[in-house]
């Protein structure tokens, strides 16, 4: 999607035209399902997506594949850890398609309501009865120095999750056995694919681990000079069809 979180007409067409061909396009993101599912509608598609960077895999149809998530009580540990050290961020859980927050009129939480349409419920984690006893993912939202003070002291208090910057101003937090790198290792298998026969497409640093993974990777011009360094391939920016640009250079066959 581009800086206005639309899919272009151009990728759009082409991502039709591998579907058509019986390739899957699968959606890799850290979103949870209700953000991801409508743009794959938009694409006119029918597949599996990676949801939270790979701690939930749904089929076409919202069955779980696999799910990875922090348990109940580590999950309370984290969240009144960062309440009670980092007030100035935005802390909010995930679970399934459950979006847990302190404050629905938090800008933070209006901002990222606004970029993914996803509806927020207002409460704590122990409001609510999680599916599997499991948190997919918190995220943390909040002005650049903070982001970086908290990831600073999350890794070296909870050294056993997966921590990572999505951009400079936010902080997602999963099990540490979580990578989209994994999910994709996943999804190959089940579609009978080599991992060094897929493409992956990233802009961010939780990216990395899947275009390093797999055997053709793009890096987007919009992506930080990091993660263009680890892929294979550097292509267009999101606003000039990075990824129509990328395609256009494969080869596919039946």
């Amino acid at each position: 999607i581009d800086s206005n979180y639309r899919i272009s007409e151009g990728t759009g067409r082409k991502i039709r035209e591998l579907y058509h061909m019986g390739i899957p396009f699968i959606l890799v993101s850290a979103r949870m399902p209700s953000g991801i599912f409508p743009l794959q509608e938009e694409l006119g598609i029918k597949a599996p997506i990676v949801c939270y960077s790979g701690a939930l895999i749904l089929d076409e149809n919202g069955g779980c594949v696999k799910t990875a998530g922090i348990g109940r009580k580590k999950a309370v540990l984290i969240d009144e850890f960062i309440k009670a050290e980092w007030r100035k961020v935005s802390c909010s859980a995930f679970c399934h398609n459950s979006w847990i927050v302190e404050d629905i009129r938090d800008k933070w939480v209006e901002q990222e309501r606004d970029i993914t349409s996803s509806v927020p419920e207002e409460g704590g984690i122990s409001d609510f009865p999680l599916r599997s006893g499991q948190i997919h993912k918190f995220l943390c939202m909040g002005e650049t120095g903070e982001i970086s003070g908290l990831s600073r002291a999350m890794k070296e208090k909870f050294p056993e999750l997966s921590i990572y910057r999505s951009k400079d101003t936010y902080l997602e937090i999963m099990d540490g056995a979580v990578t989209k790198a994994g999910a994709v290792r996943h999804l190959c298998g089940m579609y009978g694919i080599s991992i060094e026969n897929s493409v992956s497409f990233g802009d961010n640093f939780n990216d990395v681990d899947m275009l390093l993974a797999t055997g053709t990777s793009f890096a987007m011009g919009n992506a930080p000079e990091e993660v263009k360094q680890k892929a294979g391939n550097v292509t267009l920016d999101n606003d000039h069809e990075g990824v129509l640009t990328g395609l256009k250079q494969l080869h596919f066959t039946i």
